[in-house]
């Protein structure tokens, strides 16, 4: 049995009782720590390093078929793991497609491309399915959700990669072509999404006078689907983009440039920084051209005075009289502003409005906090630590709160392109965060209230309500008897008629 047979997934061993001799374990010794240190410029690899590192692949001595099997592995492993980099990896697989190397079981070479191509169809082919994971656990031992929530990660991937090599001429039309068949003809919400993707990288390529009219069938076979197929509206919204998408003759609405190298990053954090503090200054002088505005006129409907001279010793009791240190954003709930009741007794329900009014202002500056922690896209994980080491339960379930969230992530979530459109995607990803939060039919309600004010304040454009409460609707973040509810304590339901008609019937067919 040939010990050199390439597997998927197995990093090759390297001791000298493989091969036989002690020259050939010094041999595999070598081998091991080109592995290690290309390993490790992998772990290193942005665009922003791309040049110096990609310096260093080139000093490395890759002389034998088992060492190049690993380093086509151990790329492709990389790139389908960390989707936002394809791009680059692929820049760096066009880089090294001329490697050869001597193969073991003729007097030909091996080359790194072809290689490459063959662990690019089997991904394809096994649609991103994995048989043994890393530690040798088997997958049927794992939760059946989540091993499909890899595979459909892993495929996306691949369709990615395949897009991006075939975007440097290392692919050619018709593998390309075979891929997006397989894709249409398979039909499920998975493929369908990955045909998105694969057509969103490769359609422009694709649409030339040779390939037109297969390309031309492709849109002809989806649009078939979206008014045949019944389907999610996520996978639905996708379709529809990327027919869109062909229509303005490639042009994204939203120009994706791949990861960001940290000074872009720094630079755009400084810049919205700016844009705030002028939105600050701006508002500052309109409420001393209006003599104190609105929120002079609250202070005094409540009977409170504002107390200047004593604003920076505040005390560190919020208005619940809990301790809160000093410094965090919702750490004092009167904003850094002492504000101290006349002598005379605040009946009960005045007492209620001013604590009111004390949230009221809090609730302004939580949405900013969290809106310009959106603007920087973390991971939900990182918003919810942010929340947890800023608020207390008590705040964290409050209304204000609700209102100040749902309003900072549908704002995150709404792309102007000349006209407001949804970023299904992105609001998707948000979901797991509304959840959280949204936890009962009260709060639900008023999620839906605050998304209709956002939608009707840039001039309700067509479409974007139902847009928001379909993928609410059908990621369950919103109840059926909450958008009911809604329906009957609104007047301007006109825009999402549709959706309720569809909220029946599917109530009718279930009940």
């Amino acid at each position: 049995m040939n010990t050199n047979v390439f597997r998927p997934g197995q990093v090759p061993s390297f001791s000298s009782s493989q091969h036989g001799g002690e020259g050939d374990g010094r041999t595999a010794g070598a081998s091991e720590k080109v592995i290690r240190t290309f390993r490790g410029i992998l772990n290193k690899f942005t665009p922003e390093k791309f040049e110096s590192l990609i310096r260093q692949v080139d000093e490395l001595n890759i002389n034998d078929e088992e060492t190049l099997n690993t380093v086509v592995e151990l790329v492709v492993d990389k790139a389908l793991s960390e989707q936002s980099y394809s791009a680059t990896y692929a820049q760096m697989c066009h880089h090294l497609k001329e490697l050869r190397v001597s193969s073991q079981s003729s007097d030909g070479f091996v080359y790194f491309h072809k290689r490459l191509l063959s662990r690019c169809q089997m991904e394809f082919e096994n649609r991103g399915l994995v048989k043994e994971k890393e530690n040798n656990v088997s997958a049927a031992q794992e939760d059946p959700q989540q091993t499909r929530h890899k595979t459909h990660v892993r495929l996306l991937g691949t369709v990615r990669f395949i897009g991006e090599l075939f975007k440097l001429k290392m692919i050619w039309e018709a593998i390309i072509h075979t891929c997006i068949v397989k894709l249409i003809k398979d039909e499920c919400d998975d493929s369908l999404e990955c045909l998105c993707k694969l057509l969103s990288i490769v359609g422009k390529g694709l649409d030339n006078e040779a390939e037109r009219p297969k390309l031309n069938s492709y849109y002809c076979h989806i649009c078939y689907l979206l008014k045949e197929k019944k389907m999610t509206p996520r996978i639905k919204f996708m379709l529809q983009d990327i027919v869109a998408l062909r229509k303005n003759n490639w042009v994204p609405r939203r120009n994706d440039q791949g990861p960001k190298t940290i000074q872009q990053l720094h630079q755009e954090v400084k810049q919205a920084e700016e844009r705030e503090q002028l939105q600050y200054e701006k508002g500052q002088t309109t409420i001393q051209q209006r003599g104190g505005g609105r929120l002079a006129d609250r202070r005094q409907s409540f009977n409170v005075k504002v107390i200047p001279e004593k604003v920076n010793q505040i005390s560190s009791r919020d208005c619940n009289g809990e301790r809160k240190q000093q410094g965090h954003l919702g750490s004092s709930s009167c904003n850094g502003i002492s504000k101290k009741p006349v002598e005379q007794k605040t009946p009960p329900k005045q007492a209620a409005a001013l604590s009111q009014s004390f949230w009221l202002c809090n609730e302004e500056e939580v949405h900013r906090a969290l809106k310009r922690l959106l603007q920087e896209k973390p991971v939900n994980g990182k918003i919810e630590e942010w929340i947890q080491n800023n608020f207390n339960y008590r705040q964290r379930s409050s209304e204000g709160f609700v209102r100040a969230l749902v309003r900072a992530v549908c704002q995150s979530v709404i792309v102007n392109c000349g006209v407001y459109t949804l970023n299904t995607y992105e609001l998707l990803d948000r979901v797991s965060l509304l959840k959280k939060y949204i936890t009962d039919a009260q709060k639900q309600l008023l999620a839906l209230n605050v998304l209709q004010q956002l939608v009707g304040h840039i001039d309700q454009p067509d479409g974007l309500l139902r847009m928001f409460f379909d993928v609410l609707w059908d990621e369950e973040v919103i109840q059926d008897e909450t958008y009911f509810k809604w329906r009957s304590s609104t007047v301007s339901a006109k825009s999402v008629c549709n959706f309720f008609a569809m909220l029946e019937e599917a109530n009718r067919r279930f009940n």
